[in-house]
């Protein structure tokens, strides 16, 4: 078997640490999700030629990049086929690529993570479009990402595996593992360990916590993922064809 026919956990490429799968979680219901529909990721644009062709095996046919428009345009993405269609939907008014930028606006409107997170799922025009997109995605494989596949890249996989079915500690333990494959970074790892960036840590972090108050602010607030989705006006349609892609019921 080559080895993009596999079913990873996460992906072996050398220019992303964190190009994780969707699959393989179990649902409600009884079943599992999918492999090879959903990739979370961290930035491409350090991909390998190697890595490029080992994606587009994998399967990847669609891509959202929820950076801001300026990260996008000083960090562009390595194409990686030219029949891949790409789309830039950012999920967050706040450069996260620009850490001087990020840690003036935490301090400056007092952000938490959580506060983040949250600013994120009011942004329902946003994961409106996402849901669009992946509805209306040809087959095969979605990849998703961010700078470095943590925040946006953690709400969307937040609201795609709950439509999935998949319960709120799963998707937890997701979640968490972002830090453990970033520190394969070199740059990322130096920035964990600098003593001046020391109070940052909580940013730099990805904590249970901070995925736990953001699922249950959506189902408290929202009564769930389904109404949440019709309140950002999601068709019920593009909500099932997005259901159908992650999991079979």
């Amino acid at each position: 078997m080559d080895p993009y026919e596999r079913s990873w956990v996460r992906l072996p490429l050398d220019g992303a640490c964190n190009v994780r799968e969707l699959g393989g979680h179990p649902t409600v219901n009884g079943g599992q999700t999918l492999f090879h529909r959903f990739l979370r990721s961290d930035s491409l644009s350090m991909l390998t030629a190697r890595d490029e062709r080992f994606l587009y095996d994998y399967g990847v046919r669609a891509i959202i990049d929820l950076r801001d428009q300026s990260e996008v345009a000083n960090d562009p993405d390595r194409p990686i086929g030219s029949d891949v269609i790409c789309t830039n939907i950012p999920l967050l008014g706040l450069n996260l690529a620009d850490a001087e930028q990020a840690r003036a606006s935490f301090e400056a409107e007092r952000l938490s993570m959580t506060s983040m997170y949250r600013s994120m799922l009011e942004n329902y025009e946003a994961v409106r479009a996402c849901m669009r997109f992946i509805a209306d995605a040809p087959e095969g494989c979605v990849l998703f990402h961010c700078a470095v596949g943590k925040d946006r890249t953690g709400v969307l996989a937040m609201l795609l595996l709950s439509l999935a079915g998949v319960d709120k500690w799963d998707i937890v333990a997701d979640y968490v593992q972002t830090r453990p494959h970033l520190m394969r970074s070199h740059i990322w790892k130096a920035q964990w360990d600098d003593p001046s960036l020391r109070k940052w840590r909580p940013v730099l972090d990805s904590k249970a916590s901070v995925i736990e108050q953001t699922y249950d602010l959506l189902n408290d607030e929202h009564e769930g993922v389904e109404n949440y989705l019709l309140e950002c006006g999601v068709r019920d349609e593009d909500a099932a064809a997005v259901r159908r892609r992650l999991v079979e019921w």
